[in-house]
């Protein structure tokens, strides 16, 4: 497909309502690429009478006016050499670029990837010390992998200065998500967001003076959550594994659907998080990975028994932890063999489990605002979601129905 031509403009005009102290009008210049435009004053003034809009330049015939009229022709001449430059040094090319080689400024800009990189080192950093989950900072170094990609494709650059970036560059990246990264709705909105909150920081820095995303909003896509049933669930429980590593993935998966217990969570989950009250009852005190928010779940027996199991593992041994979690990746992977030797016509997930815990809740009678509680979330609208309709509840309600006005033959 043959690439579309670049446009490129010079408009020079006047503020007539913005009239200098001398009563003359500012003279001003617009500089137009493939439909993005920069606009500077040019510190010159102009009677406004004489002023021509169709030419230009001004109609006077007096030295201010022909000296004016001398001034916008080398400026032009200028504005269109810096431009042939840009283009035979292969640099990146818009309004901003050329601007800012007009006015002489020499001070290296502020770069996004450049920038978003050094965060993403920060946020490494903060990995470390458990102030962020993995899934997070990988999702931010997809994003600043993902701007790359975008940018050499669109514009044949590695890297854009923050000034670059407007409305068009946000909308087109989002573009570039749904179609060429086959992101869904809600997953090219994270990125978007993630950008988002780079593009803060230039502006709290005055590294840019627009924000790109003024008007722009991302509107989440309800999405049906997987869960199991709880027949599904028993069928799992009770499935025996000659295999090891599947056994250990399926036990960890149900731990999970016995405790709602996200995946970094679970992987996190240590003796000190586990305590017993004073009428012997057991507990899961510990603060969610992602939002620190503080988790109260009771520690049932059946998942006290799948613990028990793996007291002695090496890799909780070694790490002081409460189950040997293998990667997320290898749990998906295996939770994929798992479901199929079970019968599970479902995609299952390490997340499913959490799901799973929250629906089954709900079709058993706990309240949300328990649940909220046990899940560790701030804001019940977010319990809200695992708030399913099961075909057993469903059934359940309709046969105290039917018992009060009788079933229809």
């Amino acid at each position: 497909m043959q690439k579309r031509k670049s446009t490129f403009s010079v408009l020079f005009f006047i503020k007539r309502k913005k009239l200098l102290k001398n009563s003359d009008a500012p003279v001003y210049m617009r500089i137009t690429i493939d439909g993005r435009f920069l606009e500077a004053s040019l510190k010159r003034g102009v009677n406004p009478k004489t002023w021509n809009e169709k030419k230009q330049r001004s109609t006077g015939r007096d030295r201010l006016s022909l000296e004016l009229n001398d001034f916008l022709d080398a400026t032009l001449s200028r504005i269109y050499k810096i431009h042939q430059q840009l283009i035979d040094d292969g640099k990146l090319v818009d309004p901003m670029a050329v601007m800012s080689a007009y006015q002489g400024r020499t001070e290296r800009p502020k770069m996004l990837r450049e920038v978003f990189r050094q965060e993403n080192e920060k946020y490494r950093q903060l990995l470390e010390i458990g102030d962020v989950v993995l899934g997070t900072v990988l999702r931010y170094e997809r994003t600043e992998r993902y701007l790359g990609e975008f940018m050499k494709k669109k514009y044949n650059v590695e890297d854009m200065p923050f000034r670059s970036i407007d409305n068009e560059f946000v909308r087109d990246f989002f573009l570039f998500l749904k179609v060429d990264k086959k992101a869904e709705q809600n997953t090219a909105n994270k990125y978007c967001k993630n950008l988002k909150k780079i593009v803060r920081l230039a502006l709290d820095n005055g590294w840019m003076d627009v924000n790109p995303f003024q008007g722009i909003k991302f509107t989440a896509k309800n999405t049906t959550r997987e869960f199991l049933t709880e027949k599904e669930l028993t069928a799992l429980i009770n499935k025996e594994f000659k295999i090891d590593r599947l056994a250990q993935v399926r036990d960890i998966f149900v731990f999970c659907s016995l405790t709602g217990l996200a995946f970094s969570d679970v992987a996190a989950l240590k003796p000190e998080h586990i305590t017993v009250d004073d009428e012997g009852n057991y507990w899961i005190h510990k603060a969610r990975q992602k939002t620190k928010n503080m988790c109260s779940i009771p520690y049932l027996e059946s998942a006290r028994a799948i613990a028990d199991k793996y007291r002695e593992h090496p890799t909780c041994v070694t790490k002081g932890v409460v189950l040997p979690v293998l990667s997320n990746q290898k749990m998906n992977s295996y939770l994929t063999e798992i479901a199929d030797a079970c019968g599970i016509k479902k995609t299952l997930t390490t997340h499913i489990a959490r799901h799973s815990f929250a629906c089954l809740a709900l079709a058993n009678g706990v309240s949300m605002e328990v649940i909220a509680k046990m899940l560790g979330h701030s804001d019940i609208k977010t319990t809200k979601i695992y708030a399913k309709v099961i075909d057993r509840s469903i059934a359940e309600q309709m046969g105290t129905l039917a018992s009060k006005f009788g079933s229809q033959k």
